[in-house]
């Protein structure tokens, strides 16, 4: 018998209990009124879901509509912090499921983990030759972004985690009634003053502090967490596979946070040398602690235990040019381990200093005996090997070896800091030192090929003399600055400290060859018999028309005379960045699916065509019209030859802290990537990618040709599209939300075009449309199964499929977000009578269409049933999300009807509405 419904009890207690502990934390805080009035507006709320009656939803709008603001606010409070509690408590049921479903299959291996991956190679006849081949190749980045999604404050979260330790806890310890209570009353504490904590930032949010909220989840999570991945990794190759060696550096870390400069003025030189020293002090912090517990731990005296001769002689050779050796050594008197490893802890102290943003500058010169992940990295592993010579590797593992993981993939840096710049931003650079230098006067104002033959010249002669170089714009100012910091860190720290140059928009050769002749006269990337670490570039398409033209781009750079010298630097390994979000907003859902399936197909050809060993970096979002959805699910439905061990993946926005927020399912997200990448890149046909069927290829040609004429038609082509997107979202409100430290649009003119991917999600997923997630899908649908051969072809790829299916699950999770009645109150915000009907009407046919067609397609009665834990999970949420939409449509009625929009009233309207706007996107797990 199954033990779900049990499971489910749980979950229920703990959703009970929170909500207890927020009903009495109200009653007190808030009073007796306060607390009826949010009951009363839940239970008719879950009501109206359940009768769907019109007096219902009348007398619920009544309520809303006459509510003060004061009392708007305490209500959307009372829900946000609803949502907040509930969501930790699907996340302690989450780690539940997973630590049962490990005791249930122990000894065999967890579903979708590291060493379930591995079984089944050896299952199917892997021999060690190839899997050494494809681990060789392996290499897993997760790369951290400050994409503007996550709506809570880092003081919130924190609050949060607190309560969520307590939740593990409560259900995982042997408590003592006297320790329950206590626990109960720490959980009490941290909701009552989540209750009196401001949601909405004082300030706007700057740059550094996204850097530290992305740097929390590396020390709450991650330092910890990817230890023991590792370990997964190595105990499974010795189960199954004892004569294949790991190589080191297989998993590592990016971030964009504070070097992502695209549309951001607000991300300087300065503040991307400030981020670098908070990156390096995390990785110092967290090394001390470790080598601290070294200390204690490594007391192995050499009077008692042999100890290798490789680190006597190392021992000696620091005692003649290190005067503290002496000291400590009188302190540690025949324990060498412990004396090498309190020299890292001091030689760490010393590296902790804080001149690391001087030295950036050029302004310190200060030695340091650690300046590089091989400096760590090197004194931990002769510790390592010199303990298994002499047989004493017990002893190492359960603090050594978890340091030596986390220096090899985190160093002393935590993550690559990517560098990410707009392509147009280089031209106009280049254009001024052309100008500047006396080189000529009309780079800029060139064809793009005139200035790839420019380039390409430029390129074969000696670097020029920049000291000249003076009175440049602001924005030039600040690449020039950067690029002379970047040749200083790497010279200095080591290559690991800047993860590659990104070029946003790239629409051709020209626009790489800018960013290499740019490294080449700030030496960065050196002439090719130079020695010096190179910086890699990596183009970004994002557009239909650009990811068309990729490969052909690429071919010609893989053939172009320096840019190949620059690869042989690079070992012939290039990253090729596919954008998820723009591309998305310019085809719509279907289409920009198929056209990135498309270039990665064709990307992937190119680069063995060319022998390149090609990483393909996807710029995935949180929501599915960002390429949302399920890591290890995208990755298995990639298609076959183009994962080959090798990926890249942004982690954003809202995503970062539900998959890193709680160690546990930090690690079994990351087990689940790895495990996807390695049987996405297998070399067995049984269990490796599914190459889709010569019909099903025709299938979605067709499919995306409808599914693009409509999206193009209806977001494009209608003219009043623009006014009722303005009017039926909160689009205005959350372009002021201080979520992120980068504006909304790319340029100043306020354009469809320059608004970014990300604002035009959240604002459709705030209404409940979330057009981006679905729309153009039933048309095409419908436009292809005109017969039930082809709807049998149709559901012939969704069953066997993963890229089909993958497509067609996530279009039906942004349905079942999307709500037409909640979707209608924000229509009624249109002032336009006409402009409101035909766009909603449209909206309506099209959502009903789209719905009736997957279902048909997916063989269901009804949305998610093939998952019916989100469905549920999707269901229960919706009677609390109401509330909210109600509370907002009403207060930006209200908003928008003061004469004065900049009023001390519309200000204060405006702060509730941004807490709406929090409560609706942790209701539904989503954002932008």
């Amino acid at each position: 018998m199954s033990d779900q419904p049990v499971r489910q009890q749980r979950l229920s207690q703990d959703i009970h209990r929170l909500g207890n502990i927020l009903g009495r934390v109200i009653r007190r805080q808030g009073g007796i009124e306060l607390f009826e009035l949010v009951e009363r507006i839940r239970a008719l709320a879950k009501a109206r879901r359940v009768d769907d009656l019109p007096a219902i939803t009348a007398h619920l709008q009544t309520i809303i509509e006459t509510l003060e603001p004061a009392a708007a606010e305490q209500v959307s409070r009372a829900f946000t912090a609803y949502f907040e509690l509930i969501n930790l408590a699907e996340e302690q049921q989450r780690v539940r499921v997973l630590r049962q479903r490990e005791k249930e299959v122990h000894p065999r291996p967890v579903p979708e983990s590291i060493a379930a991956a591995i079984a089944t190679f050896h299952q199917h006849g892997l021999d060690e030759f190839h899997l050494q081949d494809l681990l060789n190749r392996l290499h897993i980045e997760l790369v951290f972004t400050a994409h503007p999604t996550e709506t809570r404050r880092r003081t919130v979260l924190s609050k949060l985690r607190r309560i969520g330790h307590a939740l593990t806890e409560l259900d995982e310890r042997n408590l003592l009634p006297s320790e329950e209570n206590e626990l109960l009353q720490r959980i009490t504490a941290e909701v009552t003053s989540l209750w009196l904590t401001n949601r909405s930032r004082t300030a706007q949010l700057s740059v550094t502090d996204e850097v530290k909220t992305g740097l929390y989840y590396f020390e709450i999570a991650l330092w910890d967490v990817v230890p023991q991945v590792v370990e997964a990794m190595r105990q499974a190759l010795a189960r199954y596979y004892p004569n294949v060696k790991l190589p080191p550096g297989w998993l590592t870390f990016g971030s964009w946070i504070g070097g992502d400069r695209d549309g951001n003025p607000f991300v300087t030189a300065e503040v991307t040398a400030e981020t670098l020293r908070l990156h390096r002090g995390l990785a110092v912090e967290q090394h001390r602690k470790q080598s601290r517990q070294l200390q204690r731990a490594l007391t192995m005296s050499e009077q008692l235990a042999p100890i290798s001769p490789r680190l006597q002689t190392a021992l000696e050779a620091t005692k003649s040019d290190d005067r503290r050796v002496a000291m400590l050594q009188e302190r540690y008197p025949n324990e060498p381990y412990r004396l090498w490893s309190a020299m890292l802890t001091a030689d760490l102290a010393d590296a902790s200093r804080g001149d690391m943003v001087a030295r950036l500058k050029g302004e310190s010169s200060r030695p340091l005996r650690l300046r590089t992940q091989q400096d760590l990295t090197s004194r931990l592993l002769l510790m390592q090997e010199t303990i298994e010579e002499t047989g004493m590797e017990d002893a190492a593992a359960a603090d050594l070896i978890p340091l030596c993981h986390q220096a090899q993939i985190f160093g002393l840096h935590t993550a690559r800091l990517d560098l990410r710049q707009y392509s147009d931003v280089h031209t106009e650079f280049l254009a001024e030192l052309c100008q500047q230098l006396g080189l000529e006067d009309q780079f800029s104002r060139r064809s793009a090929a005139e200035r790839a033959d420019r380039l390409t010249y430029l390129l074969q002669q000696s670097p020029p003399d920049l000291s000249v170089i003076t009175d440049l714009t602001p924005t030039s100012q600040e690449l020039h600055l950067l690029l002379q910091m970047v040749r200083r860190g790497m010279a200095f720290y080591g290559r690991e400290l800047i993860g590659p140059y990104i070029i946003s928009m790239t629409h051709g050769v020209e626009d790489v060859l800018a960013v290499l002749l740019l490294t080449y006269w700030y030496q960065i990337n050196l002439a090719a018999d130079q020695q010096q670490d190179w910086l890699p570039i990596v183009p970004l398409f994002e557009t239909r028309e650009d990811l068309e033209a990729a490969p052909a781009i690429m071919a010609d750079l893989f053939t172009h005379p320096v840019y190949g010298r620059h690869l042989t630097r690079l070992n012939r390994e290039q990253t090729v960045m596919i954008g998820y979000s723009d591309s998305n907003k310019d085809a719509g859902y279907l289409t920009a699916n198929w056209a990135l399936y498309l270039a990665q197909e064709t990307l992937a050809q190119c680069g063995r065509d060319h022998n390149i060993t090609l990483t393909l970096f996807h710029g995935r979002g949180g929501t599915i019209a960002r390429g949302g959805g399920p890591a290890n699910r995208a990755i298995l439905a990639q298609p076959p030859e183009t994962v080959r061990g090798r990926i890249r993946i942004t982690e954003q926005g809202e995503v970062i802290g539900e998959r890193y927020g709680h160690p546990a399912i930090a690690r079994r997200h990351l087990e689940q990537v790895v495990h996807a990448v390695l049987m996405a890149s297998s070399p067995l046909r049984e269990v490796g990618p599914i190459t889709p069927e010569p019909e099903w290829r025709q299938a979605m040609e067709m499919l995306s040709a409808a599914a693009y004429q409509a999206y193009r038609q209806f977001i494009y082509e209608t003219p009043d599209l623009l006014t009722y997107w303005q009017q039926a979202t909160p689009i205005a409100e959350i372009s002021q939300l201080r979520i992120g430290s980068r504006p909304s649009r790319r340029a100043s003119q306020a354009t469809f075009t320059s608004l970014r991917a990300i604002p035009w999600g959240f604002s459709w997923m705030q209404s409940r449309h979330v057009l981006p997630g679905w729309y153009g899908v039933g048309t095409a649908l419908a436009a292809y199964a005109q017969t039930p051969e082809q709807l049998a072809t149709l559901q012939t790829m969704y069953r066997r499929w993963p890229f089909f299916h993958a497509v067609l699950d996530n279009a039906q999770l942004a349905l079942a977000k999307a709500d037409m009645g909640i979707a209608r109150l924000y229509a009624d915000l249109v002032e336009d009578t006409g402009v409101r009907e035909r766009i909603f009407g449209e909206v309506q046919q099209a959502y009903q269409e789209t719905v009736d067609w997957l279902l048909r397609v997916t063989r269901q009665d009804e949305l998610l049933e093939n998952d019916p834990v989100l469905q549920y999970a999707v269901r229960q949420r919706n009677p609390y999300i109401d509330p909210m939409n109600y509370i907002q449509v009403n207060l930006l009625r209200r908003l928008r009807s003061l004469p004065d929009p900049e009023s001390e009233e519309a200000n204060s309207l405006r702060q509730i509405i941004f807490l709406t706007i929090k409560g609706i996107a942790a209701g539904l797990r989503n954002t932008g």
